[in-house]
């Protein structure tokens, strides 16, 4: 190769070897040398590991291991074999550490029996260590990345790759150059390995930051020495801070802001989390290992939970174990309460336990007092209205087996501590507050199974007119319906009916379709239309998708939309190609709103009319326009009333709920 089109070919070097392996006994990162290379007829000193030097640093990071002890030649005494030896030894997704959070490890043995069995740290046949390797600074372009090149003779900062290195060579402006070493600095780059824990367990300090970690795990003889034989090691990237606090994301109003309001509002958020189960490299190869593990995401996670100060949080995607581990006591301790539904699916074995994942809601108890709560099983509805609507019993089993999915809604009664309701008409609590209708709910994302999206949506909102025995409870429906705005299900819901021809109906592989009606008297209404003229561009960013599946529906009749968030550009959520990212930690965007209750319209008499009968008060984000035809009594011009509400009998017993 010419030294234009290859600028790490070996023949190119000019054999000024500074540092070799053999002088790094302990340091998993391999070859470090100074070589001169070429680029565009340049001669360019760099600091360069080489690529034996990085597949190793690789290894490191995903949890592969090195013997620490190799047999060898010749018998032993028996006095001098370990009592159990290392058979696998690995990081648990701990890619790169994080400051505060214990690197999770797998350690298993085997006895001298042949019993292998993972060691939590209580077998007194093993010894263990923890060391702090030398400063590996990050990319200069890329703080998320370890650098592999350092620029010794220009800009004096570290690169993540060649193409980094070229970038900052030709284009940095030299304000931005890093402090140029002094020659003991440059001939001397590794440092020792300092021993920092002789535990099995470890949580980074701040001490450990831009330093690899080695965990050595040593086997013990009978009288307590160290056996020379039968141990591992591992060694991990290098550790990374703790993410700083959330970024400010500004608050959107439609119209000027009353400051009467701010002891009347609460605050709504709801986010698709990413759960741990589906967080893979193969679904997301874009994100960098370590910013996919639940170690770095669930701190990010929790900083912009707490940074929004919400009174009500709807999680979609939270794992049972997340949910008892960290979500709960982490929320607990800023104020908040927690209910976790998880999905009606079979446990996934995943990371040595069986989990599965649902939906959580959490309010602040200082502002709602939790009345009632709700389970919506979507297979267990469907199976009950399918054999009514479908009276051949093969058409219904192949029916009921496409819409089984698992999926569900939580749907929680509270009671506002803050606002008391003023009028006989308002929906009242135990305590005299106003009443609130929570849902929380996560609809099939199967691109390709659109009917079973409806049925999901029409059972849903089936279900909530049934459970409103006070027609003025305010509802709020939260989620991921993973449907564009463009979709039947957002048709359906907003619009109060579906055009019958909608691209989307086409798709009815087992004419579940054809068994809906599929109209609706509900009105609702979404946050971010109602306050901004459009839905949020994005609320869904992969490299294979992008745009908008969740939504924050509403009762504009009962409630008004004050304020929403802003949700971020394209060109900061395209900063390392999508979601997740190490900034992000989902693959979804979190939506915010605030709401404030609509107060009825008093009549002469002074009596309040009836939900939906009259102008109400005109506050901002309140839908003050003429109601869809179809949310008059759930009919439209030419249909008969038996055609329009799908009315329940006493199919929804309290079981289902």
């Amino acid at each position: 190769s010419s030294p234009r089109r290859s600028c790490f070919n070996s023949s190119f070097l000019d054999h000024s070897l500074a540092y070799t392996h053999n002088q790094l006994p302990t340091y998993n990162l391999g070859l470090v040398c100074i070589v001169h290379c070429h680029f565009g007829g340049q001669q360019l000193p760099v600091v360069l590991k080489s690529s034996a030097a990085m597949a190793a640093a690789g290894r490191g990071r995903t949890g592969s291991r090195q013997s620490s002890g190799r047999s060898r030649s010749g018998s032993r005494d028996e006095e001098e074999q370990p009592m159990v030896t290392v058979t696998r030894a690995e990081l648990m997704r701990g890619h790169r550490p994080v400051v505060v959070s214990e690197v999770p490890v797998y350690v298993r043995l085997m006895d001298k029996d042949g019993r292998q069995f993972e060691d939590k740290g209580t077998c007194p046949n093993i010894r263990y260590r923890w060391l702090r390797g030398p400063v590996i600074k990050p990319c200069f372009f890329h703080p998320h990345k370890m650098s592999q090149i350092r620029d010794v003779a220009k800009t004096y900062n570290c690169y993540c790759s060649k193409e980094c290195f070229l970038r900052g060579w030709h284009n940095l402006p030299q304000q931005l150059w890093g402090s140029k070493p002094d020659e003991h600095e440059v001939e001397e780059p590794i440092a020792e390995w300092v021993e920092v824990a002789k535990t099995r367990s470890y949580c980074p300090s701040q001490q450990d930051i831009d330093r690899p970690l080695r965990f050595d795990i040593i086997p013990l003889l009978k009288d307590g020495r160290d056996a020379a034989e039968g141990g591992m090691s591992i060694t991990t990237g290098t550790v990374i801070p703790t993410p700083k606090e959330a970024r400010t994301r500004r608050m959107i109003s439609k119209a000027a802001f009353n400051a009467e309001w701010l002891s009347k509002q609460f605050k709504v958020m709801n986010w698709n989390v990413l759960a741990d189960l589906y967080a893979t490299e193969s679904v997301y190869p874009y994100c960098e290992k370590w910013a996919l593990s639940w170690t770095w995401r669930k701190h990010l996670i929790m900083k912009e939970l707490k940074s929004m100060a919400a009174d009500i949080i709807t999680l979609q995607e939270v794992q049972k174990d997340c949910y008892d581990d960290w979500f709960r006591p982490e929320l607990a301790e800023a104020g908040y309460e927690g209910i976790f539904q998880q999905k009606k699916r079979e446990p996934i074995f995943h990371r040595g336990k069986y989990t599965a994942e649902g939906c959580a809601t959490f309010f602040k108890t200082t502002r709602f007092k939790r009345v009632d709560k709700h389970v919506v099983d979507y297979d267990k509805l469907s199976q009950a209205e399918i054999r009514m609507c479908i009276p051949d019993g093969a058409q219904a089993d192949r029916g009921m087996q496409r819409l089984s999915k698992g999926n569900i809604a939580l749907a929680v009664v509270l009671e506002d501590l803050h606002i008391k309701a003023t009028h006989q008409s308002q929906a009242a609590g135990p305590q005299g507050g106003h009443l609130l209708c929570i849902v929380n709910t996560h609809i099939l994302c199967d691109p390709g199974s659109v009917d079973v999206k409806l049925w999901q949506a029409h059972l849903l909102l089936t279900t909530m007119k049934q459970m409103q025995t006070n027609s003025n409870m305010p509802l709020l429906i939260c989620g991921d319906f993973n449907s564009t705005p463009d979709s039947a299900v957002y048709e359906y819901m907003r619009r109060g009916a579906v055009p019958s021809n909608h691209e989307e109906l086409r798709n009815d592989p087992c004419g579940l379709i054809k068994q809906l009606s599929l109209r609706h008297s509900m009105h609702l209404v979404t946050a971010y239309e109602t306050c901004n003229g459009r839905e949020a561009q994005y609320t869904n960013y992969t490299e294979d998708f992008k745009g908008t599946l969740d939504y924050i529906w509403f009762s504009p009749d009962l409630l008004s939309v004050l304020a929403i968030s802003q949700v971020d550009e394209e060109s900061q959520l395209s900063q390392e190609t999508a979601l997740p990212s190490s900034t992000r930690p989902s693959d979804h965007v979190s939506l915010v709103a605030t709401f404030m209750y609509e107060q009825p319209h008093e009549t002469n008499e002074g009596q309040a009319m009836n939900a939906g009968a009259g102008n109400r008060t005109a506050m901002p984000g309140a839908a003050m326009s003429t109601p869809n035809m179809y949310h008059q009594m759930g009919t439209g011009p030419g249909v008969s009333l038996a055609e329009g509400l799908y009315t329940m009998s006493n199919l929804y017993a309290s079981q289902y709920l």
